[in-house]
């Protein structure tokens, strides 16, 4: 029975991997690219680069003690337009003094925002105590213009502390900490701000990215959830919502919001017992375009599973309608400290609607403002735009940490995709696309086009910039703590990616195969030319293209996934299209230490196998384990049946004295009491063998301890 239920139990995992997305195998794999342009600013420590605005041929980076022009041209520092700021020394002294080393005593520039073109305000970390300055455009250089102002609840203490900020109609919105340990977080605006230890607003959270939007601002960030703590302790995403206008309650309420409000964002493979990504880790801007047939704006987060647990990466994507939906509906409350979250009745909704943005804000009646005080939680999640996340991952070598989208790219046949480049805390970079965003949002089909090892193993990517120059092949922006790097959009050129069948294979809408001059080429260069457009093979569903010698039948649409549905069609087998290349003969960014054994100059590469594989290695593993160790117990039984184990010579005497007879030598012809194993008593009550009545009782000393 046992057996039974052992093989039940893995054709229930089957069925459940059938559920799982398929993962897509990348179509080319680069170890490690070492070429192009880069900027590693001063190499003497670590910057922390963050990046603070983007222009059209240039951006600003903040980092130690230094503000850097970068241009997007070449990677390098534009002449005479380096900032200099540093901490004094009286606040490098206090910070020492506080227990912080000298590199945390420094000041790291986090936030920005522009008034005009030769006008802006930036604030750093400033040795653990942070300030805003303004700086002016003069006679071709920035100089300050004011003195240093507080920074406190704009700005982090820590350069690694998990903060965001977002300039919006002249003000700064940011969300951060506003003590030295970092255990008060609040999401400011002078002067307004979310209440001090208030866990229903805040807990505990780590804050991602922020965005302005019509009359709202938005903060995205993961947190502790409080309505989850009756059964536990778990962390989900959230997404924060302010009013641009908001000017703060009535009275005691002045320098509080009165439009916060928060919901948690659902990324999950959906089931009858889903399966959640419920870390946030970043988002993308806000894109535009067609899906399913529909004109909509979705913004992409990237969400992971806890570090103690599988390691398992998604992209999700939602709507900003849906988002605004769910701020629109139902709160969320807990009436006692021992009762369940429940929604909130809208009897108990007081008017004018708590939360909504109004002209004036301080003529809010006191019973709204305490409402939105102590219901800042909605009760509904917003829920993704397709039915499953666009892109999973399960590795145990990486987790995304963000994404990029190069949007509505259009391939030949005139669809459009979204391009999304991913970046991880190994230091890969991830192309990938859902090919069934164009038909449905019902099925997903994701593929991942290539894998890119862009900064040392174990160096993770902090943003992604993707840059479109006139007159220049585009490139991706990969900036991490200590360095800048750019990479091709695409690799459409690779040797790798020379015949038909793998440049269709790639399934990348930058690249198309040209009939005419047997290349590999990128699709917008050819748009240009009609004629040539015709002779060029591409498939963006498939992969595979009559032109390339694939028979018509062969060229059908593959099987997208299908949520929850045991037993559909298997996908194709993606390996066919794998391109792997190698441009980094010395593989310096991978494990650069052989093994004993391991000749001198051998390129090692980590053997990476499916979810698929895996689970089918453990079923088989556990039943050959099972009949294994079933085969070899019945064998030892039988083995030792016949055999057996002498017994102790007092036992073998006492059961002698029961089963000899009268003609038995040595046989005792007293009778035995066989309840009690003592001979019988005498009719005064004493065993007939006692000598008690023979021999007086002895005396019995007594010890008292």
């Amino acid at each position: 029975m046992y057996i039974f239920a052992v093989f039940f139990m893995a054709v229930a995992l089957v069925a459940v991997t059938f559920a799982w997305p398929q993962e897509s195998v990348p179509r080319i794999h680069i170890k490690h690219h070492d070429m192009g342009q880069k900027f590693l600013g001063n190499e003497s420590h670590v910057e922390h680069f963050k990046l603070l605005e983007r222009t059209g041929t240039s951006m600003l980076i903040g980092a130690r003690n230094t503000i850097y022009n970068i241009s997007l041209h070449n990677l390098a520092e534009i002449p005479d337009q380096r900032v200099q700021w540093p901490s004094s020394d009286t606040h490098r002294e206090l910070c020492c003094l506080k227990g912080r080393s000298e590199d945390e005593c420094q000041n790291y520039v986090r936030v920005f925002g522009r008034y005009s073109p030769d006008k802006f305000i930036a604030c750093g970390t400033n040795a653990y105590n942070p300030q805003c300055m303004h700086f002016g455009f003069q006679n071709g250089v920035h100089v300050p213009e004011k003195d240093t102002v507080e920074g406190r609840g704009l700005c982090p203490y820590d350069p690694e502390h998990n903060s965001t900020a977002v300039f919006a109609g002249g003000q700064l919105y940011a969300a951060t900490v506003a003590d030295f340990s970092g255990g008060e977080p609040l999401i400011y605006r002078l002067p307004i701000r979310t209440e001090r230890s208030d866990l229903n607003q805040l807990n505990g959270p780590n804050f991602v990215s922020s965005l302005a939007y019509d009359d709202y601002v938005f903060f995205f960030y993961r947190e502790t959830a409080v309505e989850y703590m009756n059964c536990g302790k778990a962390v989900y995403s959230r997404v924060g919502r302010v009013c641009r206008h908001d000017k703060g309650g009535p009275h005691a309420f002045s320098d509080r919001w009165t439009s916060f409000l928060k919901a948690r964002l659902n990324c999950s493979v959906p089931g009858d017992y889903p399966f959640y990504f419920n870390e946030i880790q970043s988002t993308s801007d806000v894109t535009e375009g067609i899906y399913a047939g529909e004109q909509t704006q979705l913004i992409y987060g990237v969400f992971t599973t806890p570090v103690n647990s599988i390691g398992g990466s998604a992209v999700c994507a939602f709507t900003m309608r849906s988002v605004l939906e769910v701020f629109q509906g139902a709160f969320k409350e807990q009436e006692t400290i021992n009762s369940n979250w429940l929604r909130v009745v809208p009897e108990k909704v007081p008017e004018p609607r708590p939360g909504a943005c109004v002209n004036d804000s301080r003529t809010l009646p006191d019973v709204t403002v305490n409402f939105v005080k102590a219901h800042p939680l909605m009760d509904e999640a917003v829920q993704p735009f397709f039915s499953l996340p666009v892109i999973t991952k399960v590795s145990f070598n990486y987790r995304f940490t963000k994404i990029a989208v190069d949007p509505q790219v259009k391939a030949l046949d005139g669809k459009a995709y979204d391009i999304l480049y991913i970046g991880t805390d190994e230091g890969r970079v991830l192309k990938a696309l859902n090919t069934q965003a164009v038909n449905t949002r019902e099925k997903v089909a994701q593929v991942i086009v290539s894998d890119v090892q862009v900064l040392k193993y174990g160096q993770p990517v902090k943003d992604l910039q993707i840059v479109h120059l006139a007159g220049e092949a585009s490139k991706l922006v990969v900036i991490a703590d200590s360095e800048i790097r750019a990479i091709p959009l695409h690799y459409c050129d690779t040797l790798a990616a020379n015949s038909c069948a793998s440049c269709v294979g790639l399934q990348d809408p930058h690249c198309a195969w040209d009939a005419m001059t047997k290349r590999c080429v990128a699709v917008p260069n050819k748009l240009h030319d009609n004629d040539a457009a015709k002779t060029s093979f591409q498939d963006i569903a498939t992969g595979k293209h009559k032109g390339c010698g694939y028979d018509q039948e062969l060229a059908k649409p593959a099987q997208p996934v299908v949520p929850p549905r045991a037993g559909c069609c298997e996908q194709p087998d993606e390996r066919d299209n794998e391109i792997v290349i190698e441009l980094d003969r010395e593989n310096q960014y991978s494990r650069t230490q052989p093994r004993a054994n391991e000749p001198q100059g051998v390129i090692v590469t980590p053997v990476v196998y499916s979810a698929q594989t895996l689970t089918g290695a453990l079923l088989g593993t556990c039943l050959f384990s099972l009949l294994a160790g079933f085969a070899s117990g019945f064998w030892f039984s039988q083995r030792l049946r016949g055999t057996g184990y002498p017994d102790p010579p007092e036992q073998r005497q006492q059961l002698n004295r029961l089963t000899e007879g009268p003609e038995s030598p040595g046989y005792n012809n007293k009778s035995i009491n066989l309840v009690l194993n003592v001979p019988p008593k005498n009719p005064n009550g004493k065993n007939a063998n006692s000598s008690a009545e023979n021999k007086p009782m002895q005396k019995v000393k007594k010890t008292y301890i």
